[in-house]
């Protein structure tokens, strides 16, 4: 059957045959294979055309441009916009990044994707540094690591939607030594008291050691998230895609179940964490005052987190356990709490005793 081509868009093309006044779109699914047809079910050109085009749009390749050309600021929002859509804004990390590359942009005059030299992304590291330092932070540099990889999954993202030609390299920064402060039994014990007199920082503080949850998670837990009929805590709400922070289902404890009762029953705002009705995102003040009044230094809230593990494994809970609780691999939680576990190496002591008992004269 003859066709005749009528007009084209890309690789796509808008053709008629003399058996039927519609017009079809005609194109090929890859270099050398079959043509394929499919008829727009109009005989009206204009509309054939439009129908052509939503057809088509999705499919095509995207144009390589070159790295002056592709707004860099696009290209973050591109990738960055869909998680933050998907997070509870005042716990999404994203959006205090994307307000910092923005800032950083916008003081540097930065546009394009090829004013992101290297030179230009060490600019961004002493700036940032310099900001943490201004507020009185140390500046981790897993918090500035965190934003470069950030900036590196956008630019990355671009390429394989074919807007770049090639990849463009982001520096990486080492992370920060994972934090090897905890507290003894009896330290956390005496921080559960001091923390007594404010409500919302002790169920904050029972939680975060009953569960091993980081700060974030905990903050952002809703009361629809508590199941007491099956005992578990939900972390990871519905509909929310599972991220590199993974958030378990925890058994609720017997000491934690009343005082999660009573903040259901209670709660005004949907959130577990709240103080005067409306919700909580941070205790860092009111902790450092418990500390303080506990007798304890350099204790943060993530402290907990590792407080929780560090005495489960001492205590002997299996370390896949623990590890199910963290939401880390068995491998990561043997790295970062391993040697706390009564058999850490157990086996290994046991072999060298016996392999090297005695004096070993030399040859």
């Amino acid at each position: 059957m003859f066709y005749e081509s009528v007009w084209e868009y890309g690789e796509y093309k808008l053709v008629k045959r003399p058996d039927t006044p519609n017009y079809h779109i005609y194109w090929k699914p890859r270099k050398g294979s079959k043509p394929r047809r499919q008829s727009t079910g109009t005989s009206d050109l204009e509309q054939a055309k439009q129908k052509l085009i939503a057809f088509a749009s999705p499919k095509m390749r995207p144009t390589v441009l070159p790295e002056d050309e592709i707004d860099l600021l696009e290209v973050l929002l591109h990738h960055v916009t869909p998680i933050i859509k998907r997070a509870k804004p005042r716990n999404c990390a994203e959006i205090y990044t994307l307000k910092h590359w923005m800032d950083f942009m916008d003081e540097m005059d930065i546009r394009s994707v090829a004013d992101f030299t290297l030179g230009m992304q060490d600019e961004y590291v002493q700036w940032r540094f310099d900001r943490l330092h201004a507020g009185g932070h140390a500046g981790s540099p897993s918090t500035v690591g965190r934003e470069m990889r950030v900036m590196r999954g956008a630019i990355t993202s671009a390429w394989k939607r074919g807007l770049l030609a090639t990849p463009k390299y982001v520096k990486a920064l080492a992370d920060a030594p994972p934090r090897p402060r905890f507290l003894f039994a009896d330290e956390a014990n005496r921080l559960l008291r001091a923390c007594e007199p404010t409500p919302h920082l002790h169920l904050f503080a029972m939680i975060a050691l009953h569960t091993l949850q980081r700060p974030a998670a905990i903050f952002g837990l809703m009361t629809d998230q508590i199941g007491f009929r099956q005992g578990l805590i939900e972390f990871l709400p519905e509909g929310e895609r599972v991220s590199n922070k993974r958030k378990p289902a925890i058994p609720i404890s017997p000491a934690l179940r009343p005082l999660l009762e009573e903040a259901v029953a209670e709660s005004h705002s949907g959130f577990v964490i709240e103080h005067e009705g409306r919700p909580v995102n941070s205790v860092r003040n009111a902790f450092a005052k418990a500390c303080k009044r506990a007798g304890l230094d350099g204790v943060t809230p993530y402290t907990l987190r590792h407080t929780g593990a560090t005495l489960l494994l001492a205590s002997g809970v299996p370390i896949w356990e623990v590890s199910g609780m963290l939401g880390h691999s068995v491998q990561r939680t043997t790295e970062l709490y391993g040697k706390h576990h009564p058999a850490f190496l157990k086996e290994a002591l046991a072999g060298v005793d016996r392999l090297f008992t005695g004096r070993i004269d030399a040859a």
